[in-house]
């Protein structure tokens, strides 16, 4: 049976940016999806949105429905 696909997001970047991303992806043999998703976690992990997942349980996501 095939896994459930992953959810998506799409965001709108300058052409700057794309090629950027793209040319780094091909430098260490990786994927703008796999450094996308690397600066996110790292977003995630800064102080001010730690703070924001305590105050309001983020963490606690998975529990809920």
């Amino acid at each position: 049976m095939p896994k459930p696909a992953k959810p998506q997001i799409r965001v709108y970047l300058t052409e700057e940016t794309d090629r950027l991303l793209k040319a780094i992806a091909g430098i260490k043999d990786s994927s703008v999806n796999a450094i996308v998703n690397e600066a996110i976690d790292h977003w995630l992990e800064e102080a001010e949105q730690l703070e924001i997942i305590e105050k309001f349980n983020l963490n606690r996501l998975d529990e809920v429905g």
